[in-house]
């Protein structure tokens, strides 16, 4: 039992932990592939926004002539209605010095008189630009509506913008800048600049000098965060929330927007994501970078609210199935240990049985053989009396052993008749002692009520009941000793007590002592079957009583029996 108790609980313990452990890499695994759905679904948005102005300078570089104002807002006209995304495209050109009166004049001809090329103040207001030896000014942009201002506008001037042109030029690869706000911006968010350097030709300058020195002006996207993503995002429902960082900022400027799922919005309020270790172990482990001209955003993803990384319930149930079929099989164990053991009790009472049956029934058979036989040859009529009472005795002691076998039987079978009868339980009684009387050397003085107790009884096995206390307090009792019988009644209980001064039942023994065959270990010079107090039980179970025994060694005992009297 200890055994199958131990070896299933720790098979119990150990296939939940598997179990909680498969649930956890199942729940890690999950949440890290809808992640790399969330981060491609991610990069592949920036890359198309990338690929706007690899798509423009691929115009510019197949047009035949100078590609005019009228031009450039067709060809991107499309794109500004495909990506929502977009602040701005632009084109900006290298303007020195010395061409600047004559590029101004230019563009005032083409409908801008007040066109100049600008700065900003320090006090963030616009105007002309100083002398300098190279301008980058702003010189197409689509749509014009609401860019109005940044017209002539030199990107070279602002320290963002000149961060990105100038890497782009010697390198002829595309550069983005850190975060910026617009100040055309309608919603609170950041925006980021892309620029693409043009040079004559269909191929890049092999070397730096001659990228420096054939640079011919900028493509410039003007693209907004929060558009860019939730326009990547549409199509997604993921309850995962994110925070965007650029890696190449300075620490304060990182902070690009922060994802929240609920809303499918972005918003510029920083707040720290912090995974929880059910689905990330390592808050590296939820975090992904993204690529977009030649820097890096890092994206640090947390389950939302609604995620649902609740509990699973996989390996608590796991655990209690295990223990229920543990249980089941103790259970199972210990009713085959307890039917075995019941086996065994049997086959012990069986045997004492046969040893009883060999001892107690062969000898009075034998007491009525050899009186029938020595009866045929002595015709000596007292004698013959004295032989045919002792016939007579030891018949009827051998019908009362049968007869509680037969109860014994019976009622273990559930075929035990049970007629009760309206009597009076004093003279029932009185009539049982008288009986029993003749039989006993001992005197047998009854103690009762003076009016009548009726009661419902089954005389046959209430006669059974007293015979046998009787008979066990004058077995074990001496000649002398007197026995006792008292009777009482509170009108719903009958309490009937045979008390004895024999020589007592041991403690050790009182627990066992009302089962079938079992005798106290200080009579084995005494005769007897060990049946006499499992009757009295019987009986009194049968008759919905209760009843217990009082007993010290050596000093005598007491049973009291009571018995409802309906």
């Amino acid at each position: 039992m200890g055994l199958t108790l131990g070896l299933g609980i720790g098979l119990s313990v150990g296939a939940a932990w598997f179990v909680g452990q498969g649930e956890a890499v199942r729940r890690q695994t999950q949440f890290q592939q809808q992640i790399e759905n969330l981060s491609t679904a991610l990069q592949r948005s920036l890359n198309r926004y990338t690929d706007l102005l690899t798509f423009l300078h691929d115009y510019y570089q197949v047009a035949e002539e100078p590609v005019s104002r009228q031009a450039f807002a067709e060809f991107v006209a499309r794109s500004l209605l495909t990506y929502p995304g977009i602040q701005a495209l632009e084109w900006a050109p290298l303007v020195r010095a010395g061409d600047r009166a004559a590029f101004e004049a230019r563009i005032q001809a083409e409908g801008y008189p007040a066109f100049e090329i600008t700065e900003l103040s320090p006090s963030g207001q616009l105007q002309r630009a100083g002398e300098r030896a190279e301008y980058v000014p702003v010189t197409y942009i689509a749509p014009f509506l609401n860019n109005e201002a940044a017209l002539g506008y030199d990107l070279a001037s602002n320290a963002t913008r000149a961060a990105a042109i100038t890497p782009a030029r010697a390198s002829g690869r595309i550069m983005a800048t850190e975060r910026i706000r617009l100040v055309q911006e309608q919603r609170d968010q950041f925006s980021f600049l892309m620029v693409l350097p043009l040079y004559p030709g269909d191929d890049i300058p092999p070397d730096q000098p001659s990228r420096e020195n054939e640079f011919k002006g900028i493509l410039l996207g003007v693209f907004r965060v929060a558009d860019v993503v939730e326009e990547a995002l549409q199509d997604l429902s993921v309850d995962i929330d994110f925070a965007l960082y650029d890696q190449d900022a300075a620490v304060e400027q990182r902070f690009l927007g922060k994802y929240q799922a609920a809303s499918k919005t972005v918003v510029v309020i920083e707040e720290s994501i912090r995974p929880p270790a059910a689905v990330c172990p390592r808050p590296e482990d939820c975090t992904r970078l993204l690529t977009l001209g030649q820097r890096q955003w890092q994206v640090a993803f947390a389950p939302a609210a609604t995620y649902g990384v609740g509990r699973s319930y996989g390996a608590p149930l796991t655990l209690f199935t295990g223990l229920l079929l543990t249980g089941t099989l103790a259970l199972f164990l210990h009713n085959l240990q307890a039917e075995l053991a019941r086996a065994r009790a049997l086959g012990e009472m069986k045997l004492r049985f046969f040893s009883m049956a060999s001892h107690e029934l062969r000898t009075p058979l034998s007491t009525i053989l050899l009186s029938a036989a020595s009866l045929r040859g002595d015709m000596n009529p007292l004698v013959a009396q004295l032989k045919v009472e002792r016939i007579l005795v030891t018949a009827q002691h051998m019908g009362q052993q049968i007869a509680d076998l037969l109860t014994l039987t019976r009622a273990e079978a559930g075929k035990l008749e049970f007629n009760p009868t309206l009597l009076d339980a004093a003279k029932f009684c009185q009539q049982v002692i008288g009986d029993v009387q003749p039989e006993m050397s001992q005197v047998v003085t009854f103690l009762g009520p003076n009016q009548p107790v009726m009661a419902f009884w089954d005389q046959r096995l209430g006669r059974s009941l007293l015979t046998n206390l009787l008979t066990n307090a004058a077995k074990y009792s001496p000649a002398d000793s007197p026995i006792q019988v008292a009777l009482s009644s509170d009108g719903q209980t009958a309490t009937l007590t045979v008390s004895d001064r024999g020589r007592g039942i041991p403690t050790a023994d009182l627990a066992s002592i009302r089962e079938a065959f079992q005798r106290g270990s200080n009579v084995s010079d005494r005769p007897g079957s060990g049946l006499g107090l499992a009757i009295v039980h019987t009986v009194v179970t049968q008759h919905r009583g209760s009843w217990h025994i009082d007993s010290t060694e050596g000093q005598g005992t007491t049973a009291t029996v009571q018995l409802p009297l309906e």
